[in-house]
């Protein structure tokens, strides 16, 4: 009886403690952060430029975009975003070496978006491999593009955030070669997704093989800039004698 006594006696007194040294997180803290709460069935209101995010102590809120941008995580950890809806903001450890190589992968058919770390590794139709540096590799099941500047996923959709804001990738590197001046992807030799003119382009380089004078055999070089947004062709730069070519 008097252990039982002791343990309850114990167990209050760490209950009490806990209680007076944890800090509750308020949402008066932020002001990014509404007071209109928000789930799948009630998103925040179209045009107003706030997004449905899950904060530690605080829950479902309709706050300002990019909510890692300003709240606060401890000292020995740092901020992440789940690919989830509504995403959820959490605080985890910081990486070390290669346990920082993060791969977000987005289902187009099912819509679904996994964050894959570590060892864990799984593909879906597109993958996104981030390295130091804004640049990566873009993967999809018929091609790898390299990217520089920063691709991240909100709300479903995968964007590009550019000098004048965010802007949507609509277009496939693969449907981007289709559109270009080598469209067979065999004749492609390098395919790069940036920024160029405040938006995002594919710029695409490649070998064609065309006849010089409708006679002799040749490679021609030809590099193609397709809009990622539109899907539409920027430029085509070929060399000066290509009107030579068949």
């Amino acid at each position: 009886m008097r252990f039982d006594n002791f343990h309850t006696v114990f167990m209050g007194v760490l209950l009490i403690f806990i209680a007076f040294n944890v800090v509750p997180i308020s949402a008066d803290e932020y002001p990014q952060i509404t007071d209109q709460t928000c789930d799948a069935i009630n998103p925040c209101s179209e045009g107003s430029n706030l997004g449905c995010y899950s904060f530690p102590g605080i829950g479902r809120r309709c706050s300002e975009l990019n909510p890692c941008s300003y709240f606060k995580c401890p000292s020995d950890t740092q901020c992440e975003l789940t690919a989830s809806y509504p995403a959820q903001v959490t605080c985890s450890k910081q990486c070390e070496g290669s346990d920082c190589e993060k791969i977000v992968s987005y289902d187009v058919t099912t819509g679904k978006i996994e964050i894959i770390e570590g060892n864990r590794k799984e593909s879906k139709n597109i993958t996104i491999r981030t390295t130091p540096g804004n640049k990566g590799i873009l993967e999809t099941s018929d091609t790898s593009t390299k990217f520089t500047g920063e691709l991240f996923i909100e709300e479903y959709k995968l964007l590009m955030k550019t000098s004048i804001g965010d802007k949507p990738i609509n277009i496939l590197p693969g449907d981007a070669i289709k559109v270009s001046g080598t469209p067979n992807k065999a004749e492609v030799n390098e395919i790069e997704l940036k920024e160029e003119l405040q938006k995002p382009i594919y710029q695409i380089k490649g070998s064609k093989q065309t006849k010089l004078l409708f006679i002799i055999p040749i490679s021609m070089k030809v590099e193609t800039k397709v809009d990622a947004e539109l899907g539409n062709v920027i430029s085509t730069e070929k060399p000066w004698w290509s009107f030579l070519t068949q």
